[in-house]
């Protein structure tokens, strides 16, 4: 083991930080760094890991707008419901509804189906419900991300057992490569084949949803 302390200045998604390297410990795994951050900015850098730009802000802002132009001519005379899914999609969602033109309600439900980390624990848990009635109005399930599609599947199976008069889906993200479920998406902000990404709503173990982008993890790197 070799003890130092010094000072290193680390670049990460358009910040730069300070921090004070106190330890540095060579073990057959990886270099690890015992750090501790300016707690201003990111104070998680541990293990930080690389992301590299997938959609900029301002091309989520524009396709949120054909969205809203899709949506508002598809109800034309109605009123909407939104059912936001937390907590992915409330960046997402907020942009949206005041994208639209059409008179529209906003609820929200959460379903957690994603463990701590990168990958999906194939589990559904219902943690949050409607609070309102759906019955006879017309419904879209705002997404953030589909993935396998299992998630959407159940939300989906509930929905329509409360005899919306018309149910459909509008995702930012549909991730083509994992799916395996078969209900439709009605509106897609993205399509990407596979990978984790991060920011504009989602997050890495609830880190990362502030940023105004769309990032994609590299698995192999860490910075």
């Amino acid at each position: 083991m070799v003890s130092h302390a010094n000072y290193s200045t680390v670049h990460s998604l358009g910040h730069t930080h300070l921090i004070e390297v106190s330890e540095k410990i060579d073990t057959e795994q990886a270099l690890c760094y015992r750090i501790h951050a300016d707690m201003t900015t990111y104070g998680h850098l541990m293990n930080q890991p690389n992301f590299s730009l997938l959609f900029s802000g301002q091309q989520i802002a524009e396709r949120v707008k054909e969205l809203a132009l899709q949506i508002d001519e598809d109800y034309q005379g109605r009123e909407l419901v939104m059912v936001a899914i937390l907590k992915g999609s409330f960046l997402f969602v907020a942009d949206l509804v005041r994208a639209v033109q059409t008179p529209t309600i906003v609820d929200f439900m959460r379903l957690a189906s994603y463990g701590s980390g990168i990958c999906s624990s194939g589990i559904v848990e219902i943690r949050k419900d409607l609070e309102i009635d759906i019955k006879g109005r017309d419904v879209l399930v705002v997404e953030d991300i589909i993935d396998t599609g299992q998630t959407l599947e159940t939300l989906r199976e509930k929905l329509l057992s409360r005899q919306p008069a018309s149910l459909k889906v509008c995702a930012l993200i549909d991730k083509t490569g994992s799916r395996s479920g078969k209900t439709p998406i009605d509106y897609v902000g993205f399509s990407m084949e596979k990978g984790f990404i991060i920011g504009y709503g989602l997050d890495l173990d609830e880190r990362y949803r502030d940023l105004p982008d769309i990032h994609l993890l590299d698995p192999n790197g860490i910075s």
